[in-house]
């Protein structure tokens, strides 16, 4: 009894002097946030406060209530969005699924044997297994890192499909107004050429104008005729668009799109902070961040596979064969060594290290690109906003233009040709003032996207269900 505490003592002596030595080793990696040299101020802007942008409803600046109801409907009905969200929990479910230390592993067994020449003999055997990996390296604590890690990449990366869909569901009522405005404009400019072929027709009967007039007076209604069709559909296609980015099929919106058909403008400038409030408010940036910080934690467990693994197991069982019983037990450690020559294994250290570069070379790439679309953007938005006053007094004045010379026409003080040359000129300028109302629309949208803001906008909002 004696020897069998003396050798179960020196056993426990060994193991607990194994896990010390075992221990000794580390493969802790220290992260260390990546850092970027931002300046005080965008070049374009002037001074500024930081800002915190995540759940700024920024489309609202446009004070259009249709793309507000659409903006609402598309946060709880789109599909892609549903999917970024599914992809939350699967990475939540990915952390359950990392191995635990210890497991008990329950069996048991009840048969009726025979053998020959000999009676029959029921036998039934319940056994009750455990183990526990020891993790003097960390392996399981680097992998648990990691998949947290993943989880604040898809919560992310749902942000990211936020602010996708805003981008094209704003990008996409804006395009739907400016094809309703400029067809309204074709169908004006058609009228007003009808009235003019009726005025060259009059005064071909006087004799006061010449057949070449006549035939382009019509040349000019049939090519705004032809400009028609080609709007019509893609005001439809602008449509159908917007109602798959809300989730439902193309005509059963359920929102009113003809009437009110003004082009969207935004009456408020966005506020855009400081650079360094890009690494708050832009959900890629954050994406790359905890890539790298998942790539860093992949380096320990990557490492830890150098070492021995160390794990303690036993069982305990209990026999009943013909109402005879006895139990069994045994529990003891299991050292598992490294191969003797794991070159494979150290190419995969260096391998984690070069990730771990590369997911840091991409979050710096991303913060520029991102500091970039801001600068770019800020500048196009601020050259539109002073083209759009140019645009409406050109439209303004070559209209006027286009009466006095229709008057002048009719008192014999112009010719057709002029005239229709000053119709031309007012369809170009009103088309140029629709185009300068789009693109300053969308500069809005793409300065306020660039800065990540509203990517935090209608977390709340229920997740669509497909059947």
């Amino acid at each position: 009894m004696a020897a069998n505490s003396r050798r179960s003592a020196s056993s426990l002596g060994y193991l607990l002097g194994t896990v010390v030595l075992l221990s000794g080793c580390s493969t802790e990696i220290p992260y260390t946030a990546p850092w970027f040299a931002f300046s005080d101020r965008y070049e374009v802007a002037g001074r500024a406060v930081p800002v915190l942008l995540e759940d700024t409803a920024w489309w609202e600046g446009f004070r259009d209530s249709t793309l507000d109801a659409l903006v609402a409907k598309a946060l709880s009905g789109n599909l892609d969005l549903a999917i970024a969200k599914e992809r939350i929990t699967e990475a939540q479910a990915n952390l359950g699924a990392v191995a635990p230390a210890g497991n008990l592993t329950p069996s048991a067994d009840v048969r009726r044997e025979k053998d020959l020449g000999q009676g029959d003999e029921t036998r039934a055997e319940a056994t009750l297994g455990l183990s526990w990996l020891i993790d003097p390296y960390g392996a399981r604590f680097h992998e648990n890192r990691a998949a947290r890690a993943r989880i604040k990449v898809a919560d992310a990366e749902t942000d990211a499909a936020r602010l996708l869909l805003l981008l094209n569901l704003s990008n996409a009522y804006i395009d739907l107004r400016y094809n309703q405005a400029v067809l309204g404009l074709r169908r004006e400019q058609l009228g007003a050429r009808q009235q003019t072929l009726a005025l060259t027709q009059q005064l071909f009967d006087q004799n006061s104008a010449t057949r070449l007039d006549l035939v382009r007076s019509r040349a000019q209604i049939a090519q705004t005729q032809a400009q028609i069709p080609a709007l019509e559909a893609a005001i439809l296609s602008k449509k159908n668009r917007i109602a798959v980015l809300t989730g439902v099929a193309p005509g059963r919106l359920g929102i009113e799109l003809d009437r009110g058909a003004r082009q969207p403008r935004p009456v408020m400038s966005p506020k855009v902070g400081i650079p360094a409030d890009l690494l708050r408010n832009r959900p890629d940036i954050r994406i790359q961040e905890r890539l790298y910080y998942a790539s860093v934690a992949q380096i320990g467990v990557a490492q830890a596979n150098l070492y021995p693994k160390l794990s303690l197991g036993g069982s305990i069982g209990h026999v009943s064969l013909d109402g005879r019983s006895g139990g069994e037990y045994y529990f003891g450690p299991a050292l598992q060594l490294p191969p003797l020559f794991s070159g494979d294994r150290k190419a995969a250290v260096a391998a984690r290290y070069s990730q771990a570069r590369q997911t840091h070379a991409s979050w710096k790439s991303t913060v520029l690109s991102a500091i970039e679309e801001v600068e770019s953007a800020q500048a196009d938005y601020a050259a539109n906003a002073l083209s759009l006053s140019a645009s409406r007094r050109s439209a303004q004045l070559y209209r006027e233009a286009a009466s006095l010379t229709r008057d002048l026409v009719r008192g014999g003080g112009a010719t057709i040709p002029t005239l229709l040359s000053a119709q031309d000129d007012v369809a170009d300028a009103d088309i140029a003032l629709a185009e300068t109302l789009r693109n300053m629309a969308r500069s809005y949208v793409a300065l306020n996207v660039s800065l990540g803001a509203g990517n935090a906008y209608g977390r709340d909002f229920a997740t669509p269900t497909t059947q």
